[in-house]
């Protein structure tokens, strides 16, 4: 007899499916610099990310023991605050033909662009391609220009990381009228926290206390705290500053009050003792901490949505991934870093149209914690109270 065409198999079969994996938890802080070493290991090539993990990995940044260049206080210096891993990415340092620093020439290497001839990304352009790419992006040392806080805010925006630049070193009426240049609507500037007051730390190289860039100290209270918390009231390793300011709680007309109006934060002695980094807000006004938290919730959403990706679009599919989407969501509540989360179909968008397209449309909903920047309390000196205490004394 011949085959039998619709056989298939005498016995059973097992299939398994598996629900999509957890979408996991929100990454930590990972700073990233472009800047300059030159008494760096011949190790370490230019205009590429790398790997700094501990103070061994950081030495190569300096084979001579000199401390020349922007990287090396500035990823000692976060080591000090906070053990994280960090990306730089160096640059050449440009001299004129006398032999003195061109700062022009370095800062556009420090910008950056793609190579005309290699193909390479340089400077700033090249922090996407760090094998973890940073969610805290600065230029010690350049970022006091108006060019560089540019490119830094454009990318930024483009891998959703906040960045850390330098005020100038003005006084606090050049700055706030410097900020005032700053930003724009769809620029990245709800990212850009910017630093005041260069920071007087010791070098072993000079044996005694230099100045360096206020983003140099202000990426380890970065670095401390996690992306949707506020770096501010964080203590900083520093001696002393270029310019003071006097912190008072309670005082609104003071020159510090007056630089975080503008969305500058700034060094300054407090009650805690030492110096502490003051300011809560980037330059557009946003909470820093809420544009952390929105960063994290797209870069995890972008890092998980690949699997997804070229599914049929069927009923199963699609309350898979809601739950799986509103499981990460209610995990962040578990964990303290919302407050309450929610996830549905956008009741209006996901029409017939967009469906055939190959479209569909999530909601995630979420609130969120804002910092203590603003404590108020209310004294009252009770007539009712007074009234009170005089009767039980008189009734013993």
């Amino acid at each position: 007899m011949p085959e039998i065409p619709n056989f298939d198999h005498n016995g059973i079969s097992i299939n398994t499916t598996e629900p999509p994996a957890p979408m996991g938890p929100l990454s930590g802080t990972i700073p990233g610099w472009v800047g300059t070493a030159p008494d760096r290991d011949a190790s370490l090539p230019l205009n590429v990310p790398i790997r700094i993990a501990n103070p061994k990995d950081a030495a190569l940044l300096d084979t001579l023991g000199d401390e020349a260049g922007t990287l090396y206080h500035a990823v000692m210096q976060t080591l000090k605050k906070a053990q994280c891993v960090q990306y730089v990415v160096i640059v050449e340092e440009e001299t004129t033909a006398e032999g003195d620093p061109d700062l022009a020439a370095t800062t556009a290497k420090i910008i950056g662009g793609v190579d005309s001839t290699s193909g390479q990304k340089t400077g700033i352009s090249a922090l996407p391609t760090a094998a973890e790419v940073p969610n805290v992006i600065a230029a010690p040392g350049f970022s006091h220009q108006k060019e560089v806080i540019d490119a830094l805010a454009s990318m930024g925006r483009r891998i959703r990381a906040r960045v850390l630049v330098d005020a100038p070193d003005d006084s606090v009426d050049g700055v706030t009228t410097f900020s005032d240049t700053l930003g724009g609507e769809g620029l990245g500037y709800e990212a850009v926290y910017m630093a005041y007051q260069q920071c007087q730390v010791y070098s072993k190289a000079a044996l005694g206390q230099i100045f360096v860039p206020p983003s140099t100290m202000a990426m380890g209270c970065f670095a401390a705290v996690k992306p949707w918390e506020s770096p501010g009231n964080q203590g900083v390793y520093i001696d002393g500053v270029s310019r003071d300011i006097d912190y008072n709680i309670l005082d609104k007309t003071h020159e510090g009050d007056l630089l975080n109006r503008y969305g500058v934060s700034y060094f300054a002695r407090t009650s805690l003792g030492g110096f502490s980094l003051i300011g809560n807000r980037a330059l557009d006004g946003s909470f820093i901490s809420h544009t952390g938290l929105a960063d994290e919730i797209a870069r995890k959403l972008c890092k998980t949505a690949q699997r997804a990706m070229a599914k049929n679009l069927d009923m199963a599919f699609m309350r898979q991934e809601l739950r799986r989407i509103d499981n990460f969501g209610q995990n962040l509540v578990a964990q303290g870093v919302l407050p309450i989360f929610e996830c549905y179909l956008h009741p209006t968008l996901n029409t017939v149209d967009e469906y055939r397209n190959g479209t569909w449309y999530i909601v995630l909903n979420y609130a969120r914690y804002s910092p203590n920047e603003h404590m108020v309390y209310q004294l009252n000196a009770s007539e009712d109270l007074i009234g009170t205490f005089v009767e039980n004394m008189l009734n013993g």
